[in-house]
């Protein structure tokens, strides 16, 4: 088998379990959060994900909070590499790629009265 072709392969159904999970969707999941903004309370928010992972008030009275969305998740494929393997002289040489997904977060902006203010998504 052709090391390129195994290497497509896996990166072509890693995108479609991607783009399968929804991880593709960001016009749907951004137009959801700008029409919560101004109407969306904290209140909201925690009956939606529970109690926020990190929260501080800044001086100003703004309550920023923080869920945690998805942990990063590390995984490791086997490597496509060609030399000495236990294989033999151009079998493959038994190394492998370690990968990782970000950390994904949901930061909150809420003003004083306790509506939201601004979002966004951080990728860590």
């Amino acid at each position: 088998m052709n090391a390129r072709w195994l290497r497509g392969a896996m990166l072509v159904t890693a995108l479609a379990f991607w783009w399968g999970t929804g991880a593709g969707c960001a016009t749907k999941q951004t137009a959801q959060w700008e029409g919560r903004v101004g109407n969306y309370q904290y209140d909201d928010a925690v009956k939606e994900f529970g109690p926020p992972d990190k929260k501080e008030t800044t001086g100003d009275g703004t309550l920023v909070t923080e869920w945690t969305l998805q942990h990063r998740q590390v995984y490791t494929t086997p490597g496509v590499g060609m030399g000495w393997g236990w294989r033999g002289r151009w079998g493959w040489g038994g190394g492998y790629d370690i990968n990782s997904t970000p950390e994904v977060a949901l930061q909150l902006h809420f003003g004083p009265d306790g509506r939201l203010l601004t979002w966004k998504r951080l990728y860590k």
